[in-house]
């Protein structure tokens, strides 16, 4: 019987190289580790499916650059029992349900400490992200009332066709009923949790504490200045009160949730259909 002779040639930048496996082991286990070795590189990157990512109306400031790009991922069924654990605290709901459905925001975790930094506005867009991301574009209503017919019907709305308002100043500035002005910054998450974390707290209370945690300064007609402060958030006059709130309200960069219609088919009547953002995961 002839002896059998295996030539192995291996590839590398000088060229190939013929080893004997049977002659010289020692040298076909080096050949073969060296050239793993050379072929082995980055893995490849696995795009991040465009309906995970998301451009935020405010963003987050961090020295001298504004983070506008988010990412969410589709919730499942451990997230479900997650949420069913919250769903009695409203706030605990949502908080969890952004943690959950967050995966960063930038190149930073979604962590429980950038989350609660968010404006409400952008906190909404990540609600609205999670929820097109896990069941889809489409939301069902019944038993809508139309104020032009007074008939009761069924419909379909699009999420993608909610419009959002984005930042156009960090601050706002609301003139005041006797003069001066009131300074105010956009509520976070934070200042919301803080509203809320009093079950038994009224409206009126709820709107101190928002107005005392964003109530920057006020200016008189003089120049002079009074920092915020819950003191002066409650002695401001019920006006004007009113009047920061309402601008707050009016013009939070986010999804403009409550100004939502549609319209009645059958007689044409434009329908209003304000959402809330427990209104796009109303099954949990």
């Amino acid at each position: 019987m002839t002896d059998m002779q295996y030539d192995w040639t291996f590839d590398s930048p000088a060229g190939g190289r013929q080893v004997d496996v049977l002659g010289d082991t020692q040298g076909a286990t080096a050949a073969i580790q060296s050239l793993i070795t050379d072929s082995a590189g980055e893995p490849p990157a696995i795009p991040v499916p465009a309906d995970c990512l998301v451009t935020l109306p405010a963003g987050l400031v961090r020295e001298d650059r504004t983070i506008t790009e988010a990412e969410v991922r589709e919730l499942n069924g451990n997230d479900e029992i997650a949420l069913a654990r919250v769903r009695s605290n409203p706030l605990r709901l949502l908080e969890t349900l952004l943690e959950l459905g967050t995966v960063r925001i930038g190149d930073m975790a979604a962590s429980s400490d950038v989350l609660p930094q968010l404006l409400l506005g952008d906190r909404d867009t990540l609600v609205i992200a999670i929820r097109r991301v896990t069941f889809g574009d489409e939301m069902e209503f019944a038993e809508i009332i139309c104020p032009t017919c007074g008939d009761d019907f069924s419909a379909t709305i699009s999420l993608g066709a909610i419009e959002y308002q984005k930042a156009e100043a960090s601050r706002l500035t609301v003139p005041l009923r006797k003069g001066g002005c009131a300074i105010v910054r956009f509520p976070t998450g934070a200042d919301q949790a803080a509203m809320l974390a009093n079950p038994k707290a009224t409206n009126a209370e709820h709107n101190s504490i928002l107005l005392a945690r964003c109530l920057v300064e006020i200016r008189d007609d003089h120049g002079n200045v009074k920092p915020g402060s819950e003191d002066l958030a409650t002695s401001l006059g019920l006006a004007d009160r009113r009047a920061i709130l309402t601008q707050l309200a009016a013009n939070q960069p986010g999804p403009r949730l409550l100004e939502l219609s549609i319209e009645h088919e059958a007689c044409g009547g434009e329908v209003p259909l304000p959402l809330s953002v427990a209104d796009l995961f109303r099954d949990f």
